[in-house]
């Protein structure tokens, strides 16, 4: 039986005159914006079980929520269609980062909703917006819409939302009462915490391994008072060698890559680090960096990226020099 929902709740539009609608995640969607929009996905189709939904995935996936997709299949939208009823996108932060898919909402005449834990940046793309920056993953989000339609998530749902907080939420070590709270519930709904640790873990692939092996090669370290930086470049995998690199014990990490004219920047903290300098990379260090070097970029607290049409060399230079702004001046160790 399908649910019922108001005017000025999700979905936004009456869910009889639904036909089409797609779900787009940003790019390269990893594992909370997959699964965050496969979710959502199954309760616009309980909304309105005569609509065809989609997900967009534009340029992939990470080889993590490829996996997962397996486990948790839909049908990925084609790139070449469009005229859309509904158009949703989630976890994406930036809408830059919707890729193509940015100019099809521009363009198109139906609904257009974000459904997102990033702050809102965006120039006016979406009609309607139901954004918790509180939130650690972009799921949470999702289940607080599914809790506002009083609508239970089936068990394979409740799995897939339950995979993704823990994946955003470094298996809850830094969730917040009410991420917990939607865990709890969402186990309730019959998924399971131990299954959700399984299917996120995965051994990674031996170009991971290499980018990890040369990011610590090429590493360099730098101190501001108390605070151990570093800071490598590598080709791709920016994002993992950056998380490596605090495991290792900095406190702060940045590592670049330039690829196809731009350079690709990844930052990543401690929690004690955020909490005690009050630096948020996202807001403070990506968001600010895009905007000085007409890139864009995004993130969270301890989390994020940016890219800019900027050489390497400049990029890292104006980033150095924007974190000396925030932390003290910082001296490289030999």
């Amino acid at each position: 039986m399908a649910l019922e929902s108001k005017p000025e709740e999700f979905p936004f539009i009456e869910p009889s005159a639904l036909r089409r609608a797609v779900v787009v995640c940003h790019r390269n969607a990893d594992a909370d914006a997959y699964l965050s929009a496969y979710a959502l996905s199954r309760l616009i189709e309980s909304l309105a079980p005569r609509c065809h939904v989609s997900i967009a995935t534009p340029g992939g996936m990470t080889t993590l929520t490829q996996r997962l997709s397996s486990r948790f299949p839909h049908d990925i939208a084609d790139e070449s269609v469009g005229g859309y009823d509904l158009y949703v996108a989630v976890d994406v932060g930036d809408e830059e980062l919707l890729n193509e898919w940015r100019g099809k909402l521009m363009e198109s005449k139906g609904v257009k909703v974000l459904v997102d834990h990033h702050p809102r940046r965006d120039g006016g793309l979406y009609d309607h917006s139901v954004v918790n920056e509180g939130a650690t993953s972009a799921a949470e989000v999702v289940y607080g819409i599914f809790e506002r339609l009083n609508a239970t998530p089936d068990p394979q749902t409740a799995q897939a939302l339950l995979d993704a907080i823990l994946f955003d939420s470094s298996h809850l070590a830094i969730a917040g009462r009410s991420g917990l709270q939607a865990a709890v519930r969402l186990m309730d709904a019959g998924a399971d915490i131990a299954q959700a640790r399984r299917e996120l873990r995965s051994e990674p692939d031996y170009g991971e391994v290499i980018a990890k092996l040369k990011g610590a090669q090429r590493l360099s370290i730098f101190k501001a008072g108390e605070w151990v930086v570093a800071t490598s470049h590598i080709g791709s995998f920016q994002a993992h060698v950056a998380r490596s690199m605090v495991y290792l014990g900095a406190d702060l990490a940045m590592v670049s890559g330039e690829t196809d004219g731009e350079t690709r920047v990844s930052l990543r903290s401690t929690q004690r680090f955020q909490e005690s300098t009050m630096v948020k990379l996202g807001s403070q260090v990506a968001e600010e960096m895009a905007r000085r070097l007409g890139g864009h970029g995004g993130g969270h607290a301890t989390a994020a990226s940016f890219s800019a049409p900027a050489g390497e060399e400049e990029t890292v230079q104006a980033t150095m020099k924007l974190f000396g702004e925030l932390i003290g001046e910082l001296k490289k160790l030999d």
